[in-house]
């Protein structure tokens, strides 16, 4: 592996090793100077560029903005730079820092313009909509708009559509923010758009904000239906399902007031999320609901099924309240108590710890 390495020159890398030692040390002066060394040695284009971006860096951190500008603009303007992208926001940003904020940002405009492809330009539009949110959020839709314009179809498209159904939201237009959102989802979907379960989880607090209970359901199906499986160890599982399922069943039960479907919700939870922390959870509020409804033996036979599967939950405890015949496993960590926020207390009892009847005894 060695003899296949690229040979970059002695003299390259004599001057970059002493460059970074000074830098590290503080002395940067001395890495500027090494970092120059390193340039003028340079036996491969791209060797010389990170020399040259290098000392431009710490001249910026040493306070020599000016310098620092200056080269910076260089590598923006040379189309064989590696750093072109970065230097070109580098620049904008020195500027906007130091006293010539007007040019900094004209020059930032233009970073997402020119390298849209450029994972800088995604830090750079973040930053011009929230500059121009100084001036209110009407603002930023009208520097949203000039992006979706001029850099709309290219990979920027869903971060500029996504933040512009963000301000939509803020501006409370609900009905129009629904749409955007839901739009994304069209338009970039899963797993070409980065955005595509925010915009679904967004899409569903609006539609639930705006009493369309069932499309809010509607919205968080979609994002959970597509899914991927593994062999190997780990989950694809994103962020958002398991959310996406409580909403779906606390929808069903508090909103539209189908318990059938928030129970089916809530167990298809504990079946299909192998890899989740609320697979209790879901049992518990599964057995709850089939409580409530006078089905005291199906609710145990769910609450038996998390004592045994989670001998730690904090259910546990609570599970034993709810079924005298279920006992607390002799290997358990889970609470010693059952709290009241964990039972729903009904009412006219106590909002407070609640002790399991065969763990009052040793707690006194």
């Amino acid at each position: 592996m060695t003899a296949c390495a690229p040979s970059r020159g002695a003299a390259y890398d004599r001057a970059m090793a002493e460059a970074a030692r000074a830098e590290s040390a503080g002395r940067l002066d001395e890495a500027v100077q090494g970092y120059e060394r390193a340039e003028a040695s340079a036996e491969r284009p791209r060797d010389r560029d990170q020399a040259r971006w290098d000392a431009a860096d710490v001249l910026a951190r040493e306070g020599h903005v000016a310098q620092a500008v200056e080269r910076f603009d260089a590598m923006a303007r040379d189309a064989a730079s590696g750093h072109q992208a970065e230097a070109a926001y580098r620049a904008a940003l020195l500027r906007i820092e130091h006293g010539d904020a007007d040019r900094g940002w004209r020059d930032l405009e233009q970073v997402p313009r020119r390298f849209p492809t450029h994972g800088i330009a995604h830090v750079a539009v973040r930053k011009l909509v929230a500059h121009a949110d100084d001036g209110g959020p009407s603002a930023a839709l009208d520097e949203l708009q000039a992006l979706q314009r001029d850099v709309g179809s290219t990979g920027l498209g869903p971060l500029v559509a996504f933040l512009s159904a963000e301000h939509l939201e803020a501006m409370h237009d609900d009905a129009a923010a629904r749409d955007a959102y839901l739009r994304i989802a069209d338009r970039w979907p899963y797993p070409f758009g980065a955005f595509f379960d925010d915009a679904l989880w967004h899409a569903s607090l609006l539609d639930e904000k705006l009493g369309r209970y069932q499309a809010a359901i509607d919205d968080l199906e979609r994002l959970v239906s597509v899914r991927e499986t593994t062999t190997l160890m780990g989950s694809y599982e994103r962020a958002l399902y398991v959310p996406s399922m409580l909403r779906i069943g606390e929808l069903y039960s508090e909103r539209l007031h189908d318990r059938a479907r928030a129970r089916e919700a809530y167990h298809r939870l504990y079946t299909g999320f192998a890899h989740s922390t609320k697979r209790d959870e879901a049992l518990w509020l599964e057995a709850a609901l089939w409580r409530e409804d006078g089905d005291d033996k199906t609710a145990c036979d769910r609450l038996g099924t998390l004592v045994r599967q989670f001998p730690d939950s904090r259910y546990v405890p609570c599970a034993a309240l709810r079924c005298p015949g279920l006992e607390r496993p002799r290997t358990s960590d889970a609470p010693r108590r059952c709290h009241a926020y964990i039972t729903r207390a009904e009412p006219g009892e106590r909002a407070e710890t609640i002790e399991a009847p065969e763990q009052a005894e040793s707690a006194r």
